[in-house]
This record gives structure tokens, C-alpha cells and sequence, in this order.
């Protein structure tokens, strides 16, 4: 069961970087499925080597997991393609982060449109709220 989440996690930190800098250029998606291949066949090696360390001290299996994490996050910051030949790694130490907008496109290339999705989610906010007025005039009027 730790092995399925540890492949879930290493798919979320793909998806989280390839979001928050979606500007990939035309080989990002063919970066994005080897990395994730490669990953993936990494932390099942790991996960064995984890296993068996664990057996003597559990800290020392957290930390090998951990360091594989970090370097994982490392890896992709440092060779994932963008459009403007910097790379996410250089962009992280010059503190240019991403902005709402650039996140927004980023998960629109996962099918996730995030202004439509605030939008549904205030248009049922405020109907929420007129009902519960509504509901508070009716018991004042009483």
C-alpha cells in the first residue's frame, strides 16, 4: 500500500511542477511521460532498498524516501524544458514564482479551467446566501 503511494506522490510532483511552469515548449508532454516512466521504475528500486533499511531503523527509511523525493523535485527543476531556456531550477533561485494566471494555464493543459470553476463557485455561494437570508427574514417576520 506505501508503494502506491509513493508512486501517486511522484505523479503529483510532476503534475505540481508541470503546472506552476507550463511553458514546456513542444517536447514538455514527451519530457513529461519519460520523466515520469523513469521515476516511477526509481522509486520502485528504492522502495525495495527502503524496505530492507527499514527493518533496521525506520528514521533511515523516512530518510532515504525523503532524499529520493528531494531529488526527484531537484532533477525536474533542473532539466525540465521551458520556452525560455531558463530553466524552473534558475527561476526558483531568482524567486520568480508563479502567478495565479500562469497556474491557471497550467492546469488548464490537465482539463481543469480554474476562473470557470471560481465562477460556479460563487454563483452557488451567493444562492446560498440569499436562501439564508430569506430564511433569517421569514424568522425576524414571525
Amino acid at each position: 500500500m506505501k508503494l502506491i503511494f509513493k508512486l501517486a506522490a511522484v505523479a503529483l510532483l510532476h503534475l505540481v511542477f508541470f503546472a506552476c511552469y507550463p511553458e514546456t515548449g513542444q517536447f514538455g508532454n514527451y519530457y513529461l511521460a519519460i520523466s515520469l516512466l523513469l521515476w516511477v521504475v526509481f522509486m520502485l528500486f528504492i522502495s525495495t532498498s527502503t524496505k530492507l533499511v527499514s527493518l533496521f531503523s525506520g528514521a533511515a527509511g523516512l530518510a532515504i524516501n525523503l532524499a529520493a523525493f528531494g531529488l526527484m523535485a531537484l532533477a525536474l527543476a533542473a532539466t525540465m524544458p521551458q520556452g525560455d531556456k531558463t530553466s524552473v531550477l534558475t527561476k526558483l533561485q531568482e524567486k520568480k514564482y508563479p502567478d495565479r494566471d500562469t497556474i491557471s494555464a497550467g492546469l488548464e493543459r490537465f482539463g481543469i479551467n480554474l476562473p470557470r470553476e471560481a465562477k460556479a463557485g460563487r454563483k452557488a455561494l451567493e444562492k446560498e446566501m440569499e436562501n439564508a437570508v430569506k430564511k433569517a427574514e421569514e424568522k425576524i417576520a414571525k
